[in-house]
């Protein structure tokens, strides 16, 4: 755990070659810049659990890019990104030719909680449309904490 200290470049960039590496928090380290987070999404493949809480320039594209590479990722914690929004998680749904939609295989697919306290541009109506899309496997803490909850479909 690497906490609540401002890491330079090269220790991150170290880090990033733990390519076993399965736990991270880096929350509230000073600014994590894209020199040092594209090296991380790209190189930290088995990483399980991510809290990069409270990091200043946090964006949906360096998200995207740990989403995009980072497969097993089943825990992440983004807590007080005022960058963050809503079109991160609105890859999470693929859309068949049929209409169907189905929870995305290439783009976090192992993800199962996510919370987002303190994170001013996410909108929950649409973060609930992917919850009950991923059928009570994904579950998301929202700005003030509560839970977006699965709810089973009326018959």
């Amino acid at each position: 755990m690497i906490r609540q200290c401002s890491i330079g470049v090269i220790t991150l960039k170290a880090i990033s070659k733990c390519s076993n590496l399965i736990q991270l928090d880096i929350s509230t380290n000073v600014e994590i810049s894209d020199e040092v987070w594209t090296p991380l999404a790209l190189g930290l493949p088995h990483l399980e659990e991510l809290d990069s809480s409270w990091v200043f320039g946090m964006t949906d594209a360096k998200l995207a890019l740990l989403f995009s590479h980072c497969h097993e990722l089943k825990k992440l914690t983004i807590d007080g990104h005022k960058q963050i929004t809503t079109s991160l998680f609105r890859k999470m749904i693929v859309y068949l030719p049929n209409g169907r939609r189905i929870r995305s295989a290439q783009y976090a697919p192992r993800l199962q909680y996510v919370s987002l306290q303190y994170c001013n541009d996410i909108e929950d109506d649409e973060l609930w449309e992917i919850v009950q899309l991923c059928l009570g496997s994904l579950t998301v803490k929202n700005y003030y904490g509560d839970d977006i909850e699965y709810s089973l479909p009326d018959d």
